[in-house]
């Protein structure tokens, strides 16, 4: 059929009409999180209306953290108070707000609240998925923890022992030997049970996760999930003192205990890079040299967790691993 006659169809049996009125969706543009928050104090977009796409990190209710990369300057806390997934049986029966692990697509306004990047009077464009699994966050030691690049991104705090019980504004101070800071909020997402009943209590020795949160002039962790490594007894307090050497190491490290309580505590040794990556694991005893010229050079996390006897007992090696 020629151009000519193909035109002439079209126009005689009316589908050019029909063609023409067929609805189309058009989709948003969805900007970066990186973009939004700019890799600067405020947000370029600040007062402007987008479209971001990512998954929940943290939820509480009718405000919670997206993430659309692992890393410094991903995420962003989010208020949606308007927002509503509906029922989608037999996972969840009726409708409900966002959950850690959804994917969601959403818009709304990006404004600067106490020095915190947040998008405000969110709207679900897009619900993608569910139950996803969530980054395990920055491994931060608290003298780096005061910095910019990490607002809105799910991080965590190794073997923070408790200096303070939560305030009336649920705010709680911890230390991890390096510097101290500041807690917002309780354990509310803890698919591994492993939780304090009491809440937190000086002494008690805890690994958190969370999102990093701007509140003025200090930034704040606010609080997602908790383990517990070790909890304060009424008695005298078990401290237990390690030592890892060498360090900086090329091919073995020792991890030591002079605590006689734990002489010879067969456990676990991990190896995590900087983003949380789990490396190299391995079963080994304290005293025994551990061979580590399978791993990179670089910097990670060091952990040893006591096996054998309950972990609320006996503190944890947590600490700085150098490899060159």
């Amino acid at each position: 059929m020629s151009t000519m006659k193909l035109f002439q169809f079209i126009l005689t049996t009316g589908l050019l009409s029909s063609i023409a009125m067929q609805p189309f969706q058009v989709t948003a543009q969805v900007t970066p999180l990186i973009e939004v928050q700019g890799q600067t104090d405020s947000s370029p977009y600040e007062s402007q209306e987008i479209t971001i796409s990512g998954k929940v990190t943290e939820s509480f209710g009718d405000t919670w953290y997206m993430q659309d990369d692992f890393g410094a300057w991903n995420g962003i806390y989010v208020v949606g108070p308007d927002i509503a997934i509906e029922s989608n049986p037999p996972y969840w029966n009726g409708d409900r707000q966002p959950e850690v692990g959804d994917v969601l697509e959403i818009t709304g306004m990006v404004v600067e609240a106490d020095g915190n990047t947040q998008i405000n009077d969110a709207v679900l464009v897009n619900f993608v998925d569910f139950w996803n699994a969530t980054p395990i966050g920055i491994w931060l030691t608290c003298d780096v923890f005061q910095d910019e690049q990490y607002e809105g991104t799910r991080v965590r705090v190794d073997n923070a022992t408790i200096l303070s019980a939560p305030d009336v504004d649920g705010y709680w101070i911890v230390t991890d030997g390096t510097a101290e800071i500041t807690c917002w909020g309780l354990d509310t997402y803890n698919p591994s049970d492993n939780d304090d009943e009491d809440g937190p209590s000086p002494g008690d020795v805890y690994q958190i996760y969370g999102s990093m949160h701007q509140a003025g002039d200090e930034y704040v962790l606010h609080v997602g999930d908790i383990d517990v490594l070790s909890l304060s007894l009424d008695e005298e307090y078990l401290t237990t003192v390690y030592s890892l050497y060498p360090n900086p190491a090329s091919n073995s490290i020792v991890i030591d205990g002079v605590s006689e309580q734990i002489m010879g505590q067969p456990g676990l040794f991990t190896c995590t890079d900087v983003q949380g990556k789990v490396v190299f694991q391995i079963p080994t005893y304290l005293s025994q040299p551990i061979d580590i010229s399978i791993i990179p050079k670089g910097i990670y996390h060091a952990e040893w967790i006591p096996s054998g006897t309950s972990r609320i007992n006996f503190e944890i090696f947590s600490g700085e691993l150098v490899i060159q």
